[in-house]
């Protein structure tokens, strides 16, 4: 069982999200925005009622500019404070 559907109903922590794959990135976004996933090897979604607390030691804002972090993601993190 995935992390997202373990922390259905609770809280997810992301540590080092700046470290994270931008094809991953695309995921949490969708998470965040549509509460819902794909869970891998399945065509079916699975929504999910989930708080996200990531962190980084990175500068998110020199990432993006670097294009190695979504500016999307940092926007849409930040709409949820």
């Amino acid at each position: 069982m995935g992390d997202c559907k373990l922390a259905d109903g609770g809280t997810l922590f992301l540590d080092e999200i700046g470290e994270l794959p931008l094809d991953t990135q695309v995921k949490i976004l969708r998470v965040l925005q549509e509460q819902e996933f794909e869970p891998i090897g399945s065509s079916r979604t699975i929504g999910v009622d989930i708080r996200i607390i990531a962190a980084t030691n990175r500068d998110l804002e020199i990432a993006i500019r670097e294009m190695r972090f979504r500016q999307d993601l940092f926007i849409g993190s930040m709409s949820f404070l």
